[in-house]
């Protein structure tokens, strides 16, 4: 088929393909033709929608879809449905299904700058106003959207996205299957100073940023270089926009990191951490695999593997709670004790001889 410009690519499916697709039970009728995915509220006559949770039952009772993804747990219910341990991974799938469109190369544009001594992959899209620094490289059907600055000696693996704007400044590494958004740099200059009487005096930042296979790095994002030898985000991790990094930071794989966390340098994250919005974490510290951050938490020392923290500075998450449902009952609680004082005071003053 033959698309023009701006033309997308109608796809359909049967409820029991969709189905097979996701690991899901079908209830109803298997052969149901569904022509897209949308939300409860949104969708209409041959879509598909979803239902993350059982609290969210009265807005599947109004929906106007066909069919439904939702929970094993789920009652009967009239329309067609697919049932799934997972409904939020389903819906995932179901619609990269119904919205990937096939790859279709774009080549070099004429108004981009690309140095000497550039390898370039096959099938690329680089649009107008790219640079790419001399001695840079990048792999087959790799995307690079206006704007993009690659400085010199780069590596950019094969399929990446980088969208406009993105900046990789010289001899750092990106891997396969990664999409950097929008405004993000990486490579920047890591923020060391040396204290020479009343002022400062800037340390060269000589090492490199490394980005591993399968990352996904969010908008106006900064992840600085190393100092000396990478700042290291490992495969599959996975950032929210507005996210410092400091130099010599490593980030393990399948780490979350939510929107507006800032990671000072030499800090080293473990495999599959998560970390709330807005997480500071001062350098030189070690957070261990499967550990978990609450949002707006400060963290000042190490953290073991499996924790789950909360608060500045950060401690045990369930004591967290009991701290924070204390928090409103203190003025009532200074009150009490300020009567109590008096009181014992009072008897004091009674029983002690004259």
């Amino acid at each position: 088929m033959n698309l023009g410009k701006g033309e997308r690519i109608k796809k359909k499916a049967t409820l029991e393909e969709l189905a097979a697709l996701v690991g899901g039970q079908v209830e109803g009728d298997r052969l149901l033709e569904i022509t897209g995915i949308a939300s409860l509220e949104e969708a209409g006559e041959g879509e598909i929608s979803f239902l993350a949770e059982l609290k969210q039952w009265p807005r599947l009772e109004k929906t106007k879809a066909s069919a439904a993804i939702v929970p094993l747990s789920v009652p009967s219910f009239p329309k067609p449905l697919i049932r799934t341990s997972n409904p939020y991974l389903a819906y995932a799938k179901v619609q990269t299904f119904f919205t990937h469109q096939p790859y279709s190369p774009r080549g070099i544009d004429s108004r981009a700058y690309i140095g000497q001594n550039v390898r370039i992959g096959r099938d690329v899209s680089i649009y107008p106003f790219v640079y790419v620094g001399d001695g840079s490289q990048i792999g087959d059907r790799v995307i690079l959207h206006p704007g993009v600055y690659l400085g010199e000696s780069t590596q950019v693996g094969e399929e990446t996205i980088l969208y406009p704007y993105v900046v990789v400044m010289e001899r750092c590494l990106i891997g396969r299957r990664v999409i950097i958004h929008a405004g993000t740099v990486i490579g920047s200059d890591g923020f060391g100073f040396a204290p020479e009487g009343d002022r400062y005096v800037k340390i060269p930042q000589v090492g490199i940023v490394q980005v591993g296979d399968d990352v996904e790095i969010g908008a106006n994002c900064a992840v600085d270089r190393a100092a000396m030898g990478k700042t290291w985000i490992k495969r599959g991790v996975k950032t929210d926009n507005l996210i410092q990094i400091g130099h010599n930071v490593t980030i393990g794989e399948d780490t979350v990191i939510v929107a507006q966390v800032g990671i000072a340098g030499s800090t080293e994250v473990g495999n599959r951490v998560a970390l709330g919005g807005q997480v500071g974490v001062i350098g030189h510290i070690k957070i261990g695999d499967g550990a978990m951050v609450g949002a707006q938490s400060g963290v000042a020392q190490d953290v073991a593997p499996g924790q789950v923290i909360s608060g500045t500075p950060a401690f045990s998450h369930r004591e967290w709670l009991r701290t924070q449902a204390v928090m409103p009952k203190l003025p009532e609680m200074k009150r009490a004790l300020a009567a109590l004082e008096k009181r014992i005071k009072a008897l004091e003053e009674k029983t002690s001889p004259k």
